[in-house]
């Protein structure tokens, strides 16, 4: 979806949209020279009105915002990653790693 498409969808106007893109918000790719939006970035931006729109959350709210989110994204990555290293395993390792893991905080039935 281009620039046009994109405003147009979210109702938005193009400064709001830069301020957006400036801010680091959303991170559309650039295909010969213009910039193509995907449904992570309409998604987001729908949360960002939310945000701003009917929450009345200010600019350095929805930044903090917008940065926890990528953390917790990034997090939910790594432990998939990890649990998938951890099914490859032989039992006798996965029952070592449940164990401990139940030992250092108290996570069931991984």
């Amino acid at each position: 979806m281009d620039d046009l498409e994109f405003r147009r969808f979210l109702k938005i106007d193009v400064r709001v949209l830069e301020v957006w893109v400036e801010q680091g918000w959303l991170l559309p790719q650039t295909r010969d020279g213009a910039r193509d939006f995907r449904d992570t970035d309409v998604a987001r931006a729908q949360l960002i009105l939310d945000l701003t729109r009917d929450m009345g959350v200010n600019d350095a709210g929805v930044d903090l915002i917008m940065d926890l989110i990528d953390q917790i994204h990034g997090l939910r990555g790594t432990l998939r990653e990890m649990l998938a290293a951890m099914e490859g395993q032989d039992e006798e390792v996965k029952r070592r790693l449940r164990g401990k893991l139940d030992e250092l905080s108290g996570i069931h039935r991984l």
